[in-house]
């Protein structure tokens, strides 16, 4: 099995516009993008995808945050 790679682009870097150059970092660092999805997580979905963090006392900042826009979520696999 190969190694595959998982990065979200958070709310803010999205709305800044920072999706392509982000990406392009990725790619520069020897990845290459196999999946790509812009998509909104409804505070439900941001809970369940950082619970082990639900004991923090930051969670429900970092669900609302995660929540507060779209994301994109990448998954890559070195070259």
């Amino acid at each position: 099995m190969s190694n595959l790679t998982f990065t979200m682009i958070k709310p803010e870097a999205v709305e800044a516009g920072n999706t392509g150059a982000i990406l392009n970092k990725i790619e520069k660092a020897g990845f290459r993008i196999v999946s790509l999805k812009k998509v909104s997580l409804s505070a439900e979905r941001a809970g369940i995808f950082y619970d082990v963090h639900k004991e923090r006392p930051f969670y429900s900042e970092l669900v609302s945050y995660m929540s507060s826009g779209p994301i994109v979520a990448a998954i890559s696999r070195k070259r």
